[in-house]
This record gives C-alpha cells, structure tokens and sequence, in this order.
C-alpha cells in the first residue's frame, strides 16, 4: 500500500507540475508577443529620457565647469601680472612698420582668406584686417606674418627677438598662458587690454592679433559680442556667447567665453578663449561612444540652438560625410548649403533641425515621441532645454523607429527559440521535481528559512548523501560564507570611512556615504589657513626614510590638531598646508581659525625641536567666500577655489612673522567676539624686509601676548 501511494503522489505532482510549467510558459509567450511592441517603445522611451537627462547634466556641469575655471584664471596672479606687463608695453610702444612690411603683412592674409575665395564665401576685405593702431600692425607682423612656424604652429614663437619691451614680457609670460590655453582646450586664448580695447595677446598667433575689438572687424563676431556682454555681468562672472563662424580660427563654429581681469578694484583687460565646437561635441556625445551611451546603431545626442540648428556634430556625419550630404539633397537640401558644409567641415550652424520635439523644447516643455529628424528619419525622439546662462539651447537624444523593429523581431525570434528549449526541459524537470518534492523536506525548509530571516547560526539536519542532503550542506557552507562576508563587508567599511576621512573633510563623509548626490560648486564662507613649513631637511640617500617620518607624522598630527579645533584640511604638502575653518557654518569662524593657527605654530616648533630639526612654520589667513567641492564620481576628491585661497597662500609664502593675516580676518574677529585684541598684538606687515617686491595685499602681523604683557616671539 505505501509503495502505491508513492508512486501515486509522485505521478499526481508530476503530471501537475509538468501541466502548470508548460501552460505558464504558453501563456506568457501569447502575451510577450501581445505586448512586446510596447514593452520595446516603453524601454526605449525611458532609455531615450535617461540619456536625455545624462546628457542635460552633463552639458550644464560642462559649460559650467568653463565658465568657473575662465573666471578663475582671470583672478590668476599670473594672468593678472601677464596682463600689466603686456598692456603696459603694448601701450608703450610707438613702433610702426615700413611699406614693404606692411605689403608682406597683407600678403599674409592671403593664407586666412584664400579659402573663402575658394567656396565663394563672403568675407571682410584684406584691407580691414589690417589694424588700426601702429601697435597692433608692428605685433601682427612680429608675430604673426614674420612668425617663421607653420601657421599651426606659430605658438612655439616665445621671442620675436626685435629688443621690445613688449617682446621681453611675451617671452616671459606666454609658456604660462599657453598652458591655460591648453589646460581648457581652447584654440586660442586672448587678453584684451581694459586702456585700448585691442587684443594685446594672442596664444596661438592668429590674425586677431592687435585688431580693436569694438571698432575693428570682428567686432559682431563672438569676439566683440563677449566683450559687450562682460560689461554688464557681475564682478567674478565669466560671460559665454553661442557658437558663431570665425574668421581668424579656419572659419570653424567657436564659442567665445570671457572674464574681467582685475588689479584690486581696477579693470585693466579681459580673458578670453575660444572653445571649438569638437569640445562641446564630446561632452554630449560621451567622446563618440554611441555604445556606452546604449544608443545602439542608429541613436544619437545633438544640441540645437535658437535658430534651429545644430551647435554639435551628429552621428551621421561622423559614420560617413559623404552619405550624410546625399540624404541632405534627397531631402531638397540645396547644392549651396552642401558646398558650405564641406567648407567648414561639419553642419554645425548651418543644418536646419525643425521638428515638433525642438519646438516644444524651446517653449520650455520636455518631450518625448516620435517626429522626422533632420534627415526625414523618423525617429522616437525626447528633447529638454538647457539650463545655462547667455546660451538658448536645447538637447535631442532620438533613435530610429526602424531600429526598435529590428529589435522587436528579433526578440520575437528569441521567444520562440526559448520556448523551443524551455518545453521539453519544463517536462522533465517537473518529473524530477516531482520525485524530489515526495521526500522529507520540512526540515531543511525551515532551517533555510531561519537563515533568510538572518539566523546564520540554524542548525541544518543532515539528509544523508542526496541531493537533499548536499543542498543541506550547501546551506552550512551559504550561512558561513555569509558570516564571512558580514565580516568583510564591516572591515570594508570602516576602511572606506577611514579612506574618505583621509581626503575630505568629516563633515562631508556622512554625506558622501549616504550618496547625496550634487555636493559640487558650492559656495560658502570661511577662513582660508596656508601653512608653509620652512626648515625640512632635503631627503637625500640614506636620510630618505627619516624624512618621510618626519613629514607623515607632522601631516597625522597637523590632522589631529585640525579636528580638534573644528578646522578641515583640505590640501597637503610636504612641506605646504591649506585649511579652512567655518565651511557649512553661519561664519568664517575666524577665531576658531586663528586658535588653530597659532597651535600649528607651536606643533611645528615642539616637534622640531623634540626631532632635533630647526623647522618654523608661516601662516597666512584670509576670510570670505570660498567656492567648494567634491570632484570625481569614481574616485571623490575635495577642493576648494576663490581669491581667498591664492590670498592665504601667498601671505603664507612671504610671512616674516609666523602669522599673517589680511583685514578680512581682523574685521571677522572684531565682529565675532569683543575685546578679543586683549590676548594679541597686531601690527602692520613690512613687506620690504622679506624681498617681497610688488606685494599688494594689505597685510597685518599677529602675535599671542605672552603672560608678562609682551608679545611672544
């Protein structure tokens, strides 16, 4: 009777289990083919949306990126010492070039506008190009007509060698402003002197060069048109305008951004370069990596602009130019946009994109669905403005329909070949199911489930050597490996914790590990501290070691001291240190940061003195708004910007006394706490006595007074 009623439980669970595979997998077959189309048009409409605002983010944290780091090369020491120098001997200068230089400057336009001639382009005449000014047609020929480089080229010229004063500061100064210029990307970089509005300098020598930027002929380009803007932005704003052609750059689609250089409160000239639109193209489409970007075989990501055209090259043109401009003409595209489009090199503003999912974009409305591309592909489409100053600009990302069917039919073709499989292993997986399921298994069941609920610790029966028994096992070695890994997961993340606290600040590593996602560009107030450590020994042979425990243990105890006093630090050095105290808080914190300071003083001075090294260390201190951040997604650094920075770092570097702040400082401690002078003695900065020439800062000493009354040392 037993051995009956096996066999019978084991033939009712087979044909059970076996009916309710093969029916399930029926009928989830007869509905994917019902819903597919909509399943593919829903994946990819939210894949399309997705990439769409990726690529919004990344565009508006890209030009964002350009506008900050113009404004802050504005602010550059370097740049505004460049700047001085240069315009102060291009205003000098009273040299003027004879008839036959003047022809062979003419001659060498010939070169700029020879193209234009060429593609039956309208184009100034050469006469217009030559500058108005004495200065400007002596430096264009100096530097740009007699350069003897290649016209791709002609930054390698340093010196023109003519013995003027001009010349002597070029030779100075533009190795450094030619790496800003390619530190960004830019084509060019240009100064404009604030005295003349001519273009005192030019990094890659074109033929801009010494021309007037208001009155002269590039004036409506984006060249003049920054320039106009800049006067009516903010102080430390950089301003951008949207790409237009540009003569003196091969005639490509550049994008002009510029910034107002200052000397204290005075203006003596703007920055400015020159983005090629290849750069702009890259950040929306990942470097060409249409792939990463999941956009398949015909996907793409494009920018348009106001006039409803293109500001980024599209995929098309990249695959293959030459089909790009035969679907242009079958689309009535005119002979004469194509000649221009080979003249320039791509479409970029000359490509019309006019479509239902642009519009809707430009009246300030995302969209998604489906509209004829540029090319009358009909494309799923979804589109977004941008939300960038001074630029009107929307994003496309867009996929051709035809692709989703091609994806369609060869998901239906793989849902028969599954079925095709999946059938007959339903069957005899379900007669072996069956056989398994009529076994003792109570047991077993209930200790996996104690283990799910996190009971690592359950007994498991053993079942003997079956299957049974062997996933018994399994389970033992499942809840072991488990417990290991709880061990790992925590020593990972006290390791994590530990690596974080090591380069940001701990106020930022709760924040960080809870994945608050934009903690970038923010700006606050704070207390910028620079530390320069004057007396470490060289690590030479033998003493390496020792100088490397040297300066790690005066780094930890430096961090130590930073935590105890409320201070973050934010960059070290071997022998240069930058804190800042008051970040996230309603203040600068400025008395926090001078406790700090003068702490550091004495740590450096007890530690020289117990290792047996005359080490001292110099202060700097300035207050006010610092622009903070948190860069990299893989690996998450931490830095800080502002004029307070470069203000400590350089009353650091030339501080005779031990601590030497601006008035910002002074100014914060008078406003936070009353009679906070009695414990120290504050006394005007003698620049001269540390050779430090031209050193502008408005500074003041400060020293603790010692218990006797008098200051200490």
């Amino acid at each position: 009777m037993s051995v009956v009623r096996g066999s019978s439980l084991r033939a009712r669970l087979s044909r059970t289990l076996v009916g309710l595979g093969l029916v399930s997998v029926l009928l989830l077959a007869g509905v994917n083919f019902l819903v597919v189309r909509t399943l593919i048009d829903t994946n990819v409409n939210d894949q399309l949306v997705t990439l769409r605002n990726l690529r919004k983010e990344s565009i508006e944290l890209g030009i964002e990126g350009v506008l900050a780091r113009v404004s802050v090369m504005a602010s550059d020491p370097g740049v505004v010492k460049a700047t001085e120098d240069l315009g102060g001997a291009y205003s000098a200068m009273d040299n003027d070039i004879g008839p036959t230089q003047l022809a062979d400057l003419v001659a060498s336009y010939d070169a700029v506008v020879a193209r234009y001639d060429e593609a039956g382009v309208e184009r100034p005449p050469v006469e217009e190009l030559v500058p108005d000014s004495p200065a400007g047609r002596y430096l264009q020929y100096h530097y740009v007509a007699a350069n003897p480089f290649p016209i791709d080229e002609r930054d390698q010229l340093t010196d023109a060698g003519d013995g003027t004063s001009y010349s002597s500061a070029h030779a100075d100064y533009h190795p450094f402003l030619r790496s800003l210029r390619d530190s960004i990307d830019a084509t060019d970089l240009l100064i404009v002197g604030a005295a003349s509005d001519d273009v005192i300098y030019s990094a890659s020598k074109l033929v801009d060069l010494g021309t007037d930027t208001s009155t002269g002929p590039y004036r409506d380009t984006g060249l003049g048109t920054s320039l106009t803007q800049l006067q009516q932005a903010a102080i430390t704003d950089a301003v951008i305008v949207d790409s237009r052609f540009y003569l003196p750059d091969s005639s490509a689609p550049i994008v002009h951004v510029a910034a107002t250089i200052r000397a204290d409160a005075q203006v003596i000239g703007a920055i400015v370069v020159e983005i090629p639109i290849g750069a702009l193209t890259d950040i929306v489409t990942a470097d060409q990596q249409w792939d990463l970007l999941g956009l398949g075989d015909t996907g793409e990501a494009y920018v348009v602009g106001p006039d409803l055209r293109l500001r980024t090259v599209p995929r098309a043109w990249f695959e293959d130019s030459n089909r790009y401009l035969r679907r242009f003409t079958e689309q009535g595209g005119d002979q004469r946009t194509v000649e221009l489009f080979e003249f320039t090199g791509s479409p970029v503003l000359l490509q019309s994109v006019d479509n239902q999912a642009v519009r809707e974009a430009f009246d300030g409305e995302d969209f998604v669905g489906v509209v004829d591309n540029y090319l009358g592909r009909r494309t799923l489409a979804a589109t977004a403005p941008l939300d960038l100053p001074g630029l009107d600009w929307v994003v496309v990302t867009e996929q051709q329909t035809a692709e989703t069917n091609d994806e369609l039919g060869r998901f239906l073709v793989t849902i028969a070949l599954v079925l095709a499989v999946l059938l007959p292993i339903l069957a005899i997986v379900g007669l072996y199911l069956a056989r398994m399921l009529a076994r003792p298994v109570g047991p077993l069941v209930d200790a996996a489930g104690q283990i799910a609920a996190g009971d690592l610790d359950a007994e498991v029966p053993d079942l003997g050597r079956n299957e049974l028994g062997d996933l018994g096992r399994q389970l033992r070695t499942v809840a072991s490996q488990l417990r290991d890994h709880e061990q790992e997961i925590a020593h990972e993340e006290q390791g994590i914790a530990s690596m974080l606290e090591s380069v940001l600040p701990p106020t930022l590593v709760t924040r960080i590990r809870s994945g608050e996602p934009e903690i970038i560009d923010q700006i606050d107030t704070g207390t910028v501290i620079s530390l320069t450590i004057r007396g470490l020994p060289v690590p030479v042979g033998a003493e390496q070691d020792a100088v490397l425990d040297l300066t790690t243990r005066l780094a930890n105890e430096l961090r130590l001291l930073a935590a105890e006093h409320g201070v973050d630090r934010i960059r070290v050095g071997s022998d240069r240190q930058l804190f800042v105290s008051g970040l996230g808080e309603p203040g600068p914190r400025a008395e926090a940061a001078l406790a700090f300071a003068t702490a550091a003083i004495r740590l450096v001075d007890s530690l020289g003195s117990e290792l047996g090294v005359e080490l001292s260390g110099q202060i700097g201190m300035t207050a006010g708004q610092v622009a903070t951040g948190v860069l990299g997604s893989q690996q998450a650094s931490f830095g800080i910007w502002g004029e307070c920075v470069g203000a400590a770092t350089t009353l650091s570097a030339h501080a005779a006394a031990e601590i030497l702040v601006d008035r910002s400082v002074i100014d914060e401690l008078d406003a936070a706490a009353e009679g906070w002078g009695a414990g120290w003695v504050v006394s005007p900065f003698d620049a001269s006595s540390t050779g430090a020439i031209g050193f502008e800062i408005e500074a003041l000493e400060v020293r603790p007074v010692d218990r006797s009354g008098a200051s200490s040392r």
